[in-house]
Parts: structure tokens; C-alpha cells; sequence
């Protein structure tokens, strides 16, 4: 049998997707040892953040984004997002440094750690957006997506590119720590206020709005609130520029890696002695 025969190329990736699963119920498992309310606690503490803005955004809205969905609907299409990709890129890093010490498993590499907190990240604001769009569904009595594949395709795209752009940053990161807290910083101040959470694309003067859309996740965020209700406006918003950032960065985090997967391995080494000496 030829060893890169289709079956072998089947039972590598089960495999691969197994481990993948395996990092995120222990993450999961840790995030709910850590947690005030146990497992019940990695929901409800995401969900509390978003509630607060989203009862602060109600407040002081003003008119525009109701008239073509449900005011709440349109505010959890652009937080719930944000802060998935938000917290995908920024736990990169400390990610890997968490479970460093599982690497003596020799099938286990850095990158496998990086996509167990993805995938685990992912099920959470999935789950919560869900939440929004159930619980709106039986407000208004229609289901509130209207293209429920478009916003499947557009929420594991933002997905992607928050572990692309994580990926990046583990590398660069570990030879480059300053870079690793520029990009919190950016995510957190930047991004923040640029990406179509508080605001629709299309109240944005025609001057400032080029600038505005050189943020990729404002393309995702918007086209999420077209998978809802299709005549919903956004001029500008661009499903060609918002997957080439998706491709690009995920592309480039995994050529970096693939060159400088030995380096993270030796930091983390250097990290665990490090903390030893520290701890003595």
C-alpha cells in the first residue's frame, strides 16, 4: 500500500482532529476549574461582558440600524464576533505557554495547542450568538437569519482569521516581545472602535469610510448582518477582501510556523526553567 494512499491520509487527519478536540476539553476543563460558576462560568462571563455593552449600546443608540433587523440582533452580529476573534488572537501566545508541558507527547506540536483554543473559542461565541438569534427568532415569531449558510461561512471566516493573525503573532511574538503587547494593544483600542460594532458601515461619511474599510473584520461583521436581512445597506463591504485577509494571514501563520516550529519549542523549554528558578 502506498504510504500517502487516501485511507492513511483519512486516518491522519481523524487523528489530528482528535487531538485538536482533546486540547479543547482540556482547556475547557481548565477554564471551568478557574471559573467562579464551573463550566456554567465559561458561558456566562462572555455572555455578562456582552450583555453590559449591548444594555449600553441600546441606551444611547440612535436611529438607523433598527429599521432593518432587531436592534439586539444587530449588536450581538458585531460584538459576539469581535470578541471571538479578539480573544483568539490575543491568547495565542500564552496558549502555547500554557501547554507546554503536554509537548513530551511527541504527536502534539505548538500549533495543535493554538487550534484546540480556536476550535474551543469558537463553540463558545457560537453557542452565545445562537443564544441571540434563537432568542430574537422567538421574539419577532420568523427566524432571524435569512442565509443561515452565508452566516455559517461568514462566522468560522472570522474564526480563521483570528487564528491566522494569532498564528503570526506566536511567532513573531517569541522573538519580538513587544509585538505580542502592540497587538493587544491594537485589538483592544483600535479594532475596537473601527469595526462596525457600535456603529452600521453606512452612516460613515463617504470620506472616512475608505479608512474604516481597510479593517477586514468590519467587512465580516457587515456581511453577517447582510446574512440576515439582504437589503440591510453596506456600501463598500467586500466578501473578496475580507477571505483574502482570511487566506493570507492563515497562509502566512502556517509558513512561518512550519519554519520556526523548533524555536518555539526551545522558548518554552527556556520559559519552564526559567519559571522553575523563579518558583525556587
Amino acid at each position: 500500500m502506498s504510504r500517502f494512499s487516501p485511507a492513511r491520509l483519512v486516518a491522519q487527519l481523524l487523528l489530528q482532529f482528535r487531538l485538536v478536540e482533546a486540547v479543547a476539553r482540556r482547556e475547557m476543563q481548565i477554564r471551568a476549574a478557574k471559573g467562579s460558576f464551573g463550566l456554567l462560568g465559561v458561558f456566562i462571563e462572555p455572555l455578562a461582558l456582552i450583555a453590559t455593552f449591548l444594555a449600553l449600546r441600546i441606551f444611547l443608540r440612535g436611529s438607523g440600524e433598527g429599521t432593518y433587523m432587531n436592534v439586539v440582533l444587530w449588536l450581538a452580529m458585531g460584538f459576539v464576533p469581535f470578541f471571538m476573534f479578539a480573544d483568539i488572537a490575543i491568547k495565542a501566545i500564552s496558549g502555547v505557554e500554557k501547554n507546554s508541558g503536554l509537548y513530551f507527547y511527541r504527536r502534539l506540536k505548538p500549533l495543535d495547542t493554538l487550534l484546540g483554543n480556536t476550535l474551543l473559542i469558537s463553540q463558545i461565541f457560537g453557542s452565545l450568538l445562537l443564544v441571540f438569534v434563537l432568542g430574537v427568532s422567538l421574539w419577532d415569531w420568523r427566524f432571524a437569519l435569512q442565509d443561515i449558510g452565508l452566516a455559517v461561512f461568514i462566522f468560522v471566516g472570522i474564526a480563521l482569521l483570528g487564528f491566522g493573525i494569532g498564528l503570526v503573532t506566536l511567532i513573531v511574538g517569541h522573538r519580538l516581545p513587544f509585538v505580542a503587547w502592540i497587538m493587544k494593544m491594537f485589538l483592544r483600542r483600535i479594532l475596537l472602535w473601527t469595526s462596525c460594532i457600535f456603529f452600521p458601515i453606512s452612516i460613515v461619511p463617504d470620506v472616512v469610510r475608505p479608512w474604516i474599510l481597510w479593517n477586514p473584520i468590519a467587512h465580516g461583521i457587515e456581511l453577517l448582518r447582510i446574512a440576515a436581512n439582504p437589503v440591510y445597506p453596506a456600501p463598500g463591504v467586500s466578501p473578496l477582501f475580507f477571505w483574502a485577509w482570511v487566506v493570507g494571514s492563515v497562509g502566512l501563520g502556517l509558513f512561518i510556523y512550519g519554519n520556526n516550529e523548533e524555536l518555539l519549542f526551545a522558548v518554552d523549554n527556556q520559559g519552564s526553567t526559567a519559571d522553575s528558578l523563579d518558583d525556587d
